[in-house]
C-alpha cells in the first residue's frame, strides 16, 4: 500500500507537469495582480495613517504620553495583523534526474480589503443605543394581527412623520393591538395614509411595529408617584398594564380628562392607562450633544450631503434631517412627505412673509425651503437636525432656541485637489474643482465666518467622517464656549 500512495503522488506531479505550459501564463497574471493588490493595499492604509497623522493627531502627542501613544500603536499592530491572512502551501517534488524529494514551503501574506478602511468609525457611547434606564431602540419585531376590520373602529391613528401610529386603543379593542404600534402593510400592502385603513371588511392582517420614540407623539412625563394598574380596581381597560415608579419617564399617546394611555421610554413593551390625576411634571427630551442643529456649510460638490446621509446612517436614533417643502405638483412616484411636502405657492409665500422659513430658494418658477417647524419638531423629538444649507440660513438660525453647532466642510488645496480627483473613476474637470475651491473660500471669508466653530477638509470620505463623529463625541463632555445671548 505504500507503494501504491507513493505511485499515485508521482502520478498526479505527472500531471500536474503536463498541465503547467497552459497554465504558466494565467499563473504569472495572478502572481502580478496579487502583487499589485498588496501593494495598493499597502500604499492606501500608510496614505491614511500618514493623513491622520500631519492634520493634528501627532500635535496631541506629549512626552508625557509616551505609554499611552505606545499602547495605542500595539492596538493598531494587532488590528493590521487581524485584517491580513497568512496562507501557507507545502509541496513535495522529486527530482527527475537525481530523484531526490525537494520540499517547498511558500508563506504568502495576504491584505484583505478591510485594510483599506483602517480609520473606519468606531462604535462610540454617541452612536450606540443607550440602556440601563435610559432611552432604548425599540425591538423592530414586526407581527402580523388577523382581525375583524370593524376592529378598526376602536382605535385612534394619528399620521406622524409619514407613519400611521396608533394612539389610542379603546378597552373593547383587539387585545394585539396597542397604543405606540405602527401600522406598516394592511393586507400585505404597505400603509401610507388613512386611506389604507379606511373602507375594509371582513378579516383583515394588520403589520404591527413598536413605535420609536421620535416617531410618536413628543409629550412627556416625568411621573411623581409610583402606580401599578393591576392594583387600581377602577382601571377601565383590564388587559394594558402598566407599573410605574416614582422618577420614571413615560412617554403619552392620547389624553382625556380621566384617563392618559402611555408608555414607559426605558421600556415600550409597557403600555397602559395611567389617570390623569397622577401627580407628574412634563418634560422635554434632549440630544445628548448639547446642541440641538447641526449644519453642514460647504460648497456644491465638497461632499457635505454625503456626510450628512452617512451620520444619519449611523445613527438615526440620535440624528435627523428635514423634509423640504415645495410649492411644484408631485411627480410620478414621490410621496407626500418623502421626498417633499407640497403646499401651494400662496402657502409657501405666506410663510416667507411671517418668517416661518429657515431659508428658500426659486427654481423653474417653484419655491423651495425649510420651514422652521420642520426644525423644531425635530429638536422636539430628542434628536439633533442635521441640514446642509446655505450660510444665510444662519441668519435665521444662530440664536438660543436652535444653538446650531456649525461645520465648514472644504476641500484641500487645487493642485493637491487635483491629484485626489486623478483618483476617481468619474473625473470632474479643472474649472469645477476651481469653482468648489472658490465658493469654499467665500464662505469661509464671508460674513457668517465667525461663526463657524469647526472647519474639515475632505481629502477622504470615511476620515472626514470619523473626525466629524469624533468633534460631535466632544460636546457631550468637553465645556462649551456659546454666545452669552444663548443663555438669556
Amino acid at each position: 500500500m505504500p507503494g501504491a500512495r507513493l505511485f499515485q503522488r508521482d502520478r498526479l506531479v505527472q500531471i500536474a507537469l503536463a498541465r503547467a505550459p497552459a497554465m504558466a501564463d494565467d499563473n504569472q497574471e495572478l502572481t502580478a495582480l496579487r502583487s499589485n493588490a498588496d501593494n495598493l493595499g499597502k500604499c492606501l492604509h500608510a496614505l491614511l495613517e500618514r493623513i491622520e497623522t500631519l492634520e493634528g493627531k501627532s500635535r496631541e502627542v506629549t512626552q508625557n504620553d509616551t505609554s499611552v501613544v505606545n499602547h495605542e500603536n500595539d492596538h493598531d499592530d494587532r488590528n493590521h495583523r487581524k485584517e491580513e491572512q497568512v496562507e501557507i502551501s507545502d509541496t513535495v517534488s522529486t527530482d527527475p534526474v537525481t530523484g531526490v524529494k525537494k520540499r517547498t514551503i511558500v508563506t504568502e501574506r495576504v491584505l484583505t480589503t478591510k485594510t483599506f478602511h483602517a480609520l473606519s468609525l468606531d462604535p462610540t457611547p454617541s452612536m450606540a443605543p443607550i440602556s440601563n434606564g435610559r432611552i432604548l431602540s425599540p425591538g423592530y419585531q414586526a407581527r402580523a394581527v388577523h382581525i375583524d376590520a370593524k376592529q378598526l373602529n376602536q382605535i385612534e391613528v394619528e399620521k406622524i412623520s409619514g407613519q400611521l401610529v396608533v394612539t389610542r386603543v379603546n378597552a373593547s379593542a383587539n387585545h394585539d393591538i396597542h397604543p405606540g404600534d405602527t401600522i406598516t402593510h394592511v393586507n400585505g400592502k404597505a400603509a401610507v395614509d388613512h386611506s389604507s385603513i379606511t373602507g375594509l371588511t371582513g378579516r383583515i392582517t394588520l403589520t404591527l411595529v413598536p413605535t420609536a420614540i421620535h416617531g410618536a407623539p413628543s409629550v412627556f412625563y416625568r411621573v411623581n408617584a409610583d402606580y401599578n394598574s393591576d392594583l387600581d380596581d377602577s382601571r377601565i381597560c383590564r388587559w394594558l398594564s402598566i407599573d410605574v415608579k416614582k422618577g420614571d419617564v413615560v412617554q403619552i399617546m392620547s389624553q382625556d380628562d380621566n384617563w392618559i394611555q402611555a408608555r414607559k421610554v426605558n421600556d415600550l413593551s409597557r403600555v397602559g392607562y395611567l389617570p390623569a390625576s397622577l401627580s407628574k411634571e412634563k418634560v422635554a427630551m434632549l440630544c445628548p450633544f448639547g446642541r440641538r442643529v447641526l449644519v453642514l456649510l460647504g460648497a456644491v460638490g465638497v461632499g457635505r450631503r454625503t456626510l450628512k446621509s452617512m451620520l444619519l446612517h449611523a445613527a438615526p436614533q440620535y440624528f435627523a434631517t428635514v423634509v423640504p417643502l415645495t410649492s411644484r405638483q408631485a411627480r410620478p412616484g414621490e410621496q407626500e412627505g418623502r421626498e417633499y411636502h407640497f403646499v401651494t405657492k400662496g402657502e409657501m409665500l405666506r410663510k416667507i412673509r411671517d418668517g416661518e422659513m429657515v431659508e428658500w430658494g426659486e427654481l423653474d418658477g417653484q419655491l423651495y425651503g425649510t420651514s422652521a417647524d420642520s426644525v423644531r419638531a425635530v429638536v422636539r423629538s430628542g434628536r439633533m437636525c442635521v441640514l446642509d444649507c446655505a450660510p444665510q440660513a444662519l441668519s435665521y438660525l444662530y440664536n438660543s432656541e436652535f444653538m446650531p453647532f456649525v461645520v465648514h466642510i472644504v476641500p484641500p488645496q487645487l493642485e493637491e485637489f487635483l491629484q485626489l480627483e486623478n483618483l476617481r473613476h468619474h473625473r470632474r474637470p479643472v474649472d469645477q474643482l476651481s469653482k468648489v475651491c472658490a465658493e469654499s473660500d467665500q464662505i469661509a471669508n464671508g460674513p457668517h465666518a465667525n461663526q463657524i466653530h469647526l472647519t474639515l477638509m475632505n481629502r477622504n470620505l470615511d476620515v472626514t467622517f470619523k473626525r466629524l463623529t469624533d468633534a460631535l463625541e466632544l460636546l457631550r463632555s468637553d465645556t462649551q464656549w456659546v454666545p452669552e445671548s444663548w443663555m438669556s
